[in-house]
């Protein structure tokens, strides 16, 4: 079985020419030895600087002189005489984060190796954020922003959009109010996207606001209501069934961590 991890912690100047060289002895204590064959492995030091070796002692080497890039492959085999035993070790590091992948003739040996390479390489992730599971949707990262085209709504919007953009989401808008029914176009765009967010701001009228987010709603996608404090919005022509995120007149920041753990809550791709 081939087993694949990827991690992204691990020690400040972690020495891969040297961990890289405990491979073999993992294997010696298992009386394997290394298979050369198969060894082909790629360093690329800047952008433009690459390197490749067909030996895995001349590869520890080269990053042992050079230990400064910015990414590799590096491939170790190790079997018995008779290959009645065998492991590969493959390596993938890409600056943040690395794949460790193991694929060994027995799999208990290979989820030994595994601990073996986490614990000499000091290797770990972030917690894995909660996912509810009677809320989970796995939604795409995409979201349609309704929300007022003046200088309150652009205010509100202009920050709240960077902060998506930086958890890794697109965000679309339609085009400034038109009198009369939502456009086809705004429909197609909330159409193509898995997630609604209407940005309420300011004492005024929100019907067309309101009514993007009834469409949505009708479509299936999942709404979100960021309301500025003093706006003058009723929720309850919502109803009960959506996440309302309030935030104080000129502080959208506010509704920044309650968005980020409705995101985890419902399992958003990406994010």
């Amino acid at each position: 079985m081939i087993r694949t991890y990827t991690y992204r912690i691990w020690p400040e100047g972690l020495d891969f020419s040297e961990k890289l060289s405990l491979l073999s002895k993992f294997a010696e204590i298992r009386l394997m030895s290394p298979q050369g064959e198969r060894e082909f492995n790629l360093v690329t030091f800047n952008r433009y600087e690459r390197g490749s070796t067909r030996s895995a002692d001349e590869f520890l080497e080269a990053i042992k002189k050079q230990p400064q890039f910015e990414s590799f492959e590096f491939e170790k085999y190790f079997g018995t005489e008779d290959r009645k035993k065998e492991i590969i070790f493959r390596f993938k590091y890409r600056g943040h984060e690395i794949d460790v992948a193991i694929d060994s003739s027995d799999d208990d040996v290979g989820i030994a190796a595994h601990k073996f390479i986490r614990d000499e390489f000091g290797l770990s992730n972030p917690a894995v954020p909660n996912v509810d599971k009677a809320r989970a949707k796995y939604l795409m990262p995409t979201i349609f922003l309704g929300r007022h085209f003046d200088e309150r709504g652009e205010n509100a919007s202009r920050p709240l959009r960077e902060f998506l953009g930086y958890l890794g989401f697109r965000v679309v808008e339609g085009d400034k109010f038109q009198a009369g029914a939502i456009p086809d176009k705004v429909k197609n765009l909330i159409d193509d996207q898995a997630i609604y967010i209407c940005l309420l701001t300011g004492k005024r009228e929100h019907d067309w606001l309101v009514a993007e987010s009834a469409y949505a709603v009708g479509k299936g996608r999942h709404v979100i209501l960021i309301v500025e404090e003093d706006s003058n919005f009723n929720p309850s022509i919502h109803g009960g069934d959506f996440e309302r995120i309030p935030f104080k007149t000129g502080a959208i920041e506010q509704s920044f961590l309650k968005l980020l753990q409705e995101f985890r809550a419902v399992g958003i791709r990406g994010s």
